[in-house]
């Protein structure tokens, strides 16, 4: 069962500029809007106040915005996520070396520019 409804202490509204689902905690803040990969709820989404499991603050404002998911689902979810771990951190090698070969790029072209520049001023 989802959980969209508001109670009296929260205010909700989606923003009609950008589509972005929108909850105010008790405390008054804006509860951001996040996706759990927890075992047990993979891909759900919810909002949390930034102080929801903080014991000093303690405004305990957490609600989900999607229904719980299928078994199946969350299944499939948690097997995806070690392989979504290694994609990100292979992307992240990928872009570096991407990165180092252009620097290596430019540092070359700087030099056949500046021997190029020695040869004009020579002759």
């Amino acid at each position: 069962m989802s959980s969209r409804s508001t109670g009296s202490s929260s205010q909700s509204d989606v923003s009609k500029a950008r589509k972005v689902p929108f909850r105010r905690c008790y405390c008054g803040l804006s509860a951001p809007f996040s996706t759990s990969w927890s075992d047990n709820n993979p891909g759900r989404r919810y909002f949390g106040c930034h102080y929801w499991l903080d014991t000093k603050e303690a405004c305990s404002f957490f609600e989900w915005y999607d229904d719980e998911v299928s078994e199946w689902y969350k299944e499939v979810l948690n097997k995806l996520k070690p392989k979504k771990k290694s994609l990100n951190s292979e992307g992240t090698r990928d872009r570096e070396a991407s990165v180092l070969n252009l620097v290596r790029v430019m540092i070359g072209l700087y030099v056949i520019f500046m021997i190029m520049v020695l040869v004009l001023l020579k002759g």
